[in-house]
């Protein structure tokens, strides 16, 4: 990052710290999906988390997609310098920040781009959902061995990035329902207990 993004996200986590960013992430997303699947009487989990996006409740799952996806890449931003160790390649901090961010578009993108009945929409949601999950697959995989490399971070919340990243190539195999919900949880909960981990610390 360039020193005037840096300045930018130091005012900004002075009037909202870093932490809170990673709950908010967690809280949009949580949200998202329970107020959408309330609002629709047939949804189980033998469907998609897709059809949620065309359901009666698509206006709040869709804005909780993109919520979540733009507060997760505020909260990667504030890890990022964190992640910076002695003990890793500058190379492979890069590059892992750029899947994050990466990972943050697409992720953000699924609920602006809904897989709505139209065939070439579908094929593009179902991209997009395909790039997300790679990159997130793969940054969750390098902040895991940088969180492993660095004394600032718990044991926890590393194997807790494995867990999910493989959760997700898993999905990304597969694409079962019930893996689907099984990789959001996961996601949720790899992000609160960093967040929660961070809350009384000042590291930026």
């Amino acid at each position: 990052m360039c020193e005037e993004s840096r300045k930018v996200l130091k005012k900004i986590f002075k009037v909202i710290p870093g932490p809170y960013w990673g709950l908010f992430s967690m809280i949009a997303s949580s949200l998202g999906v329970i107020i959408a699947v309330s609002m629709t009487p047939n949804y189980s989990m033998n469907h998609m988390m897709s059809y949620l996006g065309t359901s009666p409740g698509a206006l709040i799952f869709n804005l909780g997609m993109i919520l979540a996806g733009l507060f997760t890449l505020v909260f990667c931003l504030y890890l990022a310098p964190i992640l910076k160790s002695k003990n890793v390649k500058a190379g492979i901090h890069r590059t892992a920040l750029v899947f994050a961010i990466l990972f943050c578009i697409f992720y953000t993108l699924v609920g602006a781009v809904p897989a709505v009945a139209n065939t070439y929409l579908v094929f593009i949601h179902g991209l997009i959902a395909m790039i997300c999950l790679i990159c997130g697959s793969i940054y969750k995989t390098l902040f895991a061995y940088m969180m492993l490399k660095s004394e600032k971070f718990l044991k926890l919340h590393t194997f807790s990035a494995l867990i999910v990243a493989f959760i997700e190539v898993v999905f990304l195999l597969t694409w079962i329902p019930l893996i689907e919900w099984m990789m959001v949880f996961a996601i949720n909960y790899w992000i609160f207990i960093v967040s929660f981990y961070f809350f009384n610390k000042k590291e930026l």
